[in-house]
């Protein structure tokens, strides 16, 4: 009489592992990357002769400075979340020269705000445009510096701070949202939700104490 009772134990513990949440996951997540450029950095830029592009379905406010660039998917996961803009992206321009960066990527975890850098016949994917630090701040990155000084002839301008990133997600949780890694940000991740480890317990106790009322029950009727 004993046996599907531990049979049943057995059963629960054993599929606590492949039910319980993984540390990071894919999720549909919408809203937008906003890099917001600073005053100097667009004097600097404009002293320079060049100007910025938004590409794709980024967007560019020439008064406030601001590109915005659509997240089309990313995931989300216990050390850091990635936000892509597949598509989307922005080309600085002398009128001569383009320098184009394409489905520009936000990773939290690494700190870093990179894309598909082309210009002439030169393209290289995966390059780390700007380094991402404290409230957002956004730094130049030494490589795309010296690809930027190559293409256009002028001084590298790594480590120059140029500005500050953030992250903004609607939440269909309601939640209040908050910081997100490096890149502070109100918003939200349409995700479904998934069982937890103290719910899983309850469930198998609740069966397990099922049980037990069960064998009881048989014994009384063997009895009477």
């Amino acid at each position: 009489m004993r046996k599907p009772l531990y049979f049943a134990v057995a059963l629960c513990i054993a599929t606590l592992p492949f039910l319980a949440p993984s540390p990071s996951r894919a999720d549909s997540v919408s809203g937008d990357t906003s890099v917001v450029f600073s005053a100097s950095t667009a004097a600097s830029l404009s002293g320079l002769g060049l100007s910025i592009t938004p590409l794709g379905k980024a967007t560019f406010n020439d008064t406030s400075l601001t590109l915005v660039l659509p997240i089309s998917n990313g995931s989300l996961g216990a050390s850091g979340d990635v936000f892509n803009s597949d598509g989307s992206g922005f080309s600085i321009s002398n009128g001569s020269v383009d320098v184009t960066f394409r489905n520009l990527v936000v990773n939290t975890a690494t700190g870093t705000l990179s894309g598909n850098m082309h210009f002439g016949n030169t393209q290289i994917n995966g390059v780390t445009i700007f380094d991402i630090g404290n409230g957002g701040s956004l730094t130049l990155n030494a490589k795309a510096a010296a690809d930027l000084s190559a293409a256009f002839g002028m001084a590298s301008l790594a480590g120059t701070n140029v500005g500050t990133a953030s992250i903004s997600i609607p939440l269909s949780t309601g939640d209040p949202g908050g910081s997100t890694g490096s890149t502070p940000g109100s918003g939200s991740v349409s995700s479904a939700p998934e069982p937890t480890v103290p719910g899983l317990l309850a469930a198998s106790g609740l069966l397990v104490g099922a049980l037990a009322l069960f064998r009881r029950h048989r014994s009384r009727l063997h009895h009477a």
